[in-house]
C-alpha cells in the first residue's frame, strides 16, 4: 500500500509542478512588454543608429513617431542626441517643407502627440510658424491649429474650400485621439461630435476606410486595418463601447491571418497592420494574446516578434519599428492617460483584486496538501485532530 500511495503521490506532484511552471510564465508576461526586454532594447538600438547629427529620425513624420515611441519605452526623447540638437529640438524647429502633407488635420495631431510625449505643451511646441493649405500655426501652437479644423461636426482635412475636405475620415480618427491626449475631455463637445460622426460612416462590414461614401475617390468594400483600429483607439479613448466597437473589432478578427498577423487590403499580412490591430485591441480592453486573437497557436504578439530584423527593425524601416514597439508597450499604442494598464496575467489582462492573485497560489497549496495526503499516514491523523478541533470551536 505504502507503494501504491507514493506513486499516486508521484503522479499527483506530477501533475503540480507544471503549474509551478506556468505561474512562472505567468509572472513573466508577454505583453505588454517590458522596455527593458530585449526585443525592445533592439529596437531601440536601431533607431538611434538612424538619427542624424541635426537630431532627425527617418524624416520629420517619421521623427514624429520615434518621438513617442521612445517615450512609451521610458526614455526621454530628449536625451536622444547624434552629436547635435535633439530628437525634441528637431521637431520643436519645425518643418522645413510642407509640400508633402496633404492633409493637415492628420499632420496637426501628430505633432500634439509628439508634444505631449515629449512631455511639452502642444499649443507651444517650439517656435514654428507657417501656412499650409489654409491653415495657419502660430509660435508651434498646433494644437489650436487642430482645432481650428473643426467645423461643428467633425475635422476637415484642410481649409481650402474644396469640399471632399469635409469627406475624409483619418484626419477624424487622429483628432480626437490628440485632442484627448492633449487634456480635452472625451465628453466635450468637440470630441463627440466627431465620434458620433466617425461611427455614422463605418461601413456595412464593421469597419472603416479614409474616406465618406461621398469622397470623390471613394471605394465600395473598401474597409481595412488601419483605418478600422485607428478609429476604434478613437472611438474607445472618446469612452464608446458599445454596437460600433464590437463590429470593429468582428471586423479586424475577420482580417486576422492563420499565423497571428493581420491582412491589408493594400499589402497582405504587414507588421504595421499587425501593430495598428494590437492597439485597438488593447485599446478596447481586450487581450491581444488571449484566445479571441488567437486563431491557431501564433497570436498578434507572436507574429510581430518573430518579424524582427537582426539589426533590431521591422520591416528595416523607421516608422514601422517605431508603430511596433508603441504596439508592443501597449494598451492602446503607449497612451498612458487613456485607460489604467491592466496587470497582464499569463497572457490575460486581469483587474487586480485579491481572488485574481490568490487563485493560483491556493491551487498550488491544494494539489500539494492533497499529495501529501496521500502519501503520509501520519499526515492524515494531524490533519483529523486539527478539523475535529476546528468543529469543536465551531460549535
Amino acid at each position: 500500500m505504502r507503494f501504491v500511495r507514493t506513486a499516486i503521490a508521484s503522479l499527483l506532484l506530477a501533475s503540480v509542478l507544471p503549474l509551478v511552471l506556468t505561474v512562472d510564465g505567468i509572472l513573466a508576461a508577454s505583453y505588454p512588454l517590458s522596455p527593458s526586454d530585449s526585443a525592445v532594447q533592439a529596437a531601440l538600438d536601431y533607431l538611434r543608429g538612424q538619427q542624424s547629427s541635426d537630431g532627425d529620425i527617418g524624416g520629420f513624420g517619421n521623427s514624429a513617431f520615434v518621438c513617442m515611441a521612445v517615450a512609451a519605452a521610458g526614455e526621454n526623447p530628449d536625451l536622444w542626441v547624434n552629436g547635435g540638437p535633439s530628437l525634441v529640438d528637431y521637431l520643436k524647429a519645425g518643418p522645413a517643407d510642407m509640400s508633402g502633407e496633404f492633409n493637415m488635420g492628420t499632420f496637426l495631431s501628430r505633432m500634439v502627440l509628439a508634444a505631449v510625449a515629449a512631455g511639452e505643451s502642444p499649443s507651444a511646441f517650439g517656435s514654428w510658424s507657417g501656412a499650409h493649405l489654409g491653415v495657419t500655426v502660430t509660435d508651434g501652437d498646433y494644437l489650436g491649429a487642430l482645432k481650428s479644423l473643426h467645423n461643428g461636426t467633425q475635422f476637415l482635412q484642410d481649409l481650402t474650400g474644396d469640399p471632399d475636405s469635409a469627406e475624409t475620415l483619418n484626419d477624424d480618427f487622429w483628432g480626437v485621439r490628440a485632442l484627448i491626449v492633449a487634456g480635452e475631455s472625451p465628453s466635450s463637445a468637440l470630441v463627440q461630435s466627431a465620434v458620433q460622426f466617425i461611427i455614422d460612416n463605418q461601413e456595412a462590414d464593421g469597419g472603416w476606410t479614409w474616406g465618406t461614401a461621398s469622397h470623390t475617390w471613394y471605394m465600395p468594400d473598401s474597409s481595412d486595418v488601419d483605418n478600422t483600429a485607428a478609429a476604434l483607439v478613437a472611438l474607445c479613448l472618446a469612452g464608446q463601447d458599445g454596437v460600433s466597437v464590437a463590429d470593429g473589432l468582428t471586423f479586424l478578427s475577420g482580417s486576422q491571418d492563420a499565423g497571428g498577423g493581420f491582412t491589408s487590403i493594400w499589402t497582405g499580412v504587414n507588421v504595421q497592420s499587425t501593430a495598428w490591430a494590437v492597439d485597438a485591441i488593447a485599446a478596447g480592453g481586450g487581450d491581444p494574446t488571449g484566445a479571441d486573437w488567437t486563431p491557431v497557436a501564433s497570436t498578434p504578439i507572436d507574429y510581430l516578434l518573430a518579424q524582427q530584423e537582426s539589426d533590431g527593425s521591422f520591416s528595416g524601416m523607421v516608422r514601422s519599428t517605431a508603430d511596433v514597439l508603441l504596439s508592443l508597450l501597449g494598451p492602446g499604442g503607449g497612451i498612458r492617460a487613456a485607460r489604467a494598464r491592466p496587470v497582464s496575467v499569463g497572457g490575460e489582462a486581469l483587474v487586480v483584486d485579491g481572488v485574481s492573485l490568490l487563485a493560483v497560489p491556493v491551487a498550488l497549496c491544494a494539489g500539494l496538501l492533497t499529495a501529501l495526503w496521500i502519501a503520509s499516514p501520519s499526515f492524515r491523523r494531524i490533519m483529523r485532530r486539527k478539523s475535529c478541533s476546528r468543529t469543536r470551536s465551531a460549535l
